[in-house]
């Protein structure tokens, strides 16, 4: 973890470190399956709040670019250093997460069989249920060592 940050950000490391110690604890405090269901709850509330802050526009617009939207939110946030989408269809993308800030401590919450918060994801499945969709998800590539992350969201209507 780095010593000093002289423009007083808030750097990577930190929220890694901050990302373990709350996921941690909320996994130890109610379960693992519990922590699933307050991390979604937290993607739902998130997303509630982009929306209310006009930072998400949904009107008149498809679920795909409203999830788009969402990274393009997080990509300019910090949360990740890069996101690049390729837009397959209107009902699928694949996205490649570079330089994600909570890699380190998802990779060791889940070694430790505790819930990371898969925030993006949650933000992402919160959107799509004001569609009444949903989406599968199938880990393309996971190279923990150059931090890279591939998925393939397919769309489908909510069950």
């Amino acid at each position: 973890m780095s010593d000093v940050n002289p423009k007083g950000n808030i750097t990577v490391d930190f929220f890694d470190f901050v990302n373990y110690n709350v996921c941690r604890a909320v996994s130890e405090h109610v379960g693992q399956e519990e922590a699933v269901k307050v991390y979604q709850r937290a993607g739902e509330i998130g997303y509630a709040e982009l929306k209310e802050r006009g930072l998400i526009k949904t009107d008149g617009v498809s679920p795909m670019d409203v999830l788009i939207q969402i990274v393009q939110f997080l990509e300019g946030s910090g949360y990740m250093g890069r996101i690049k989408v390729n837009r397959v269809s209107d009902m699928e993308m694949v996205v490649d997460m570079y330089q994600v800030s909570v890699l380190d401590s998802s990779i060791r919450l889940t070694d430790e069989n505790h819930a990371p918060s898969h925030f993006m994801t949650n933000l992402m499945f919160a959107a799509l249920k004001d569609f009444d969709m949903s989406a599968e998800l199938d880990e393309l590539v996971f190279e923990g060592d150059v931090d890279h992350v591939q998925e393939r969201w397919s769309l489908k209507p909510a069950e």
